[in-house]
């Protein structure tokens, strides 16, 4: 009898063990939405998804955020409750807050609200979170990004699954190469279509880099390699310069 209750115990602390050791799936490590006219919130969506066999809670803290003059960070969510910028270590990252319980097999989702009314047209601001399950493990780093158009206005909104964003494309003057964090992006390389190297851009920013053409450079197709610290290629993504 006492055997038993000792591994009745045993097959409950395993079962406990399971639970903190649960990982979990995000959509896309970079997602992107468009501004699209004065008086609307972009919501900039990413799915986090739990795979079971157990409910699961979350916990996020931001990392990093960049917004040029004019945007405007309005909040971070979960499926039920917003963060506003008025919450206590939200932008400072000193403090992680804990999502609503996901159910196993279902996806809990992340979004962080910007506002571009008063930014200017063709700029960007980006916001980073590191995400965790609740009971252990490793984390996850999500990058989202709201992009104003060229003319100020688009009419849909827009997610990318790409570890790497390039835009805009076709481009004239540069490329913003956007990125997780947890790539370890150091270097960008142009190439032409014979494989000339045409530029090469040291990184040192974690989130994105703007890579400006040479005034020389002639209309065309080029193509981007994204490489680590170790040298190795992340992404390699087809251009047009116009």
């Amino acid at each position: 009898m006492i055997m038993k209750k000792f591994t009745l115990v045993a097959a409950l602390l395993l079962s406990v063990a399971g639970v903190k050791a649960q990982s979990f799936t995000l959509d896309h490590d970079t997602t992107k939405g468009y501004w699209i006219s004065a008086g609307y919130t972009v919501d900039v969506k990413n799915n986090v998804n739990n795979p079971g066999p157990f409910s699961a809670t979350y916990n996020w803290k931001m990392i990093t955020y960049d917004f040029p003059s004019g945007w405007v960070l309005e909040g971070t969510c979960d499926n039920n409750d917003c963060k506003a910028t008025s919450t206590p270590g939200l932008k400072e990252g000193t403090t992680s807050f804990t999502t609503y319980p996901v159910n196993s097999g279902s996806a809990g989702n992340f979004k962080v609200m910007f506002n571009g009314d008063a930014a200017p047209n063709n700029t960007k601001a980006t916001v980073t979170l590191d995400i965790a399950n609740s009971g252990g493990g490793p984390s996850k780093s999500a990058t989202f990004i709201a992009y104003k158009s060229p003319t100020g206005i688009i009419s849909t909104t827009l997610r990318h699954d790409d570890e790497v964003l390039i835009y805009p494309n076709p481009a004239t003057n540069y490329i913003d190469v956007v990125y997780s964090p947890s790539s370890d992006v150091k270097s960008i390389t142009i190439y032409n279509l014979i494989g000339k190297v045409v530029n090469v851009y040291k990184v040192t920013d974690k989130n994105s880099a703007r890579c400006e053409f040479n005034t020389e450079m002639p209309s065309g197709i080029y193509f981007v390699r994204v490489a680590d610290s170790k040298g190795n290629v992340i992404a390699t993504r087809k251009i047009t310069h116009q």
